[in-house]
């Protein structure tokens, strides 16, 4: 058992249900309310919000697999891709758009995954 991937798998699911859990009530519904935002845009963002938790929880379920059944190292690699290009991106809205960073704290979650995947990496 790789258990750096293991941390990552833990830090994806905790990601996954504070996305679907609280980030839905913050985000998601009061969107939905917005009765300016016309249906395309509305519902896309909604369509995207889902695909994000679906997203989510593959990464949990991969690293939950790589960590315990099978090491696969192109795999890991891709999921550590794309936590830290989710990390990047908030970081990078963060600067561009003179954000605070606690208000939009997606970055303090991708980057521990990002950083679990290359340590399990590493450490293989």
């Amino acid at each position: 058992m790789n258990r750096f991937l293991l941390a990552a798998a833990v830090m994806s699911l905790i990601t996954f249900l504070a996305h679907l859990f609280l980030g839905g009530h913050d985000i998601v519904n009061p969107l939905l309310k917005v009765s300016e935002l016309q249906d395309i845009p509305k519902f896309t963002a909604y369509y995207g919000w889902h695909n994000v938790t679906l997203l989510l929880f593959a990464m949990t379920c991969a690293y939950a697999y790589v960590a315990f059944v099978q090491p696969d190292v192109p795999l890991t690699v891709m999921l550590t891709s794309m936590a830290a290009a989710c990390a990047l991106l908030s970081i990078g809205l963060i600067v561009t758009r003179q954000l605070q960073p606690l208000d939009y704290p997606q970055w303090a979650l991708f980057l521990p995954i990002a950083l679990f995947g290359v340590l399990g990496l590493t450490s293989a």
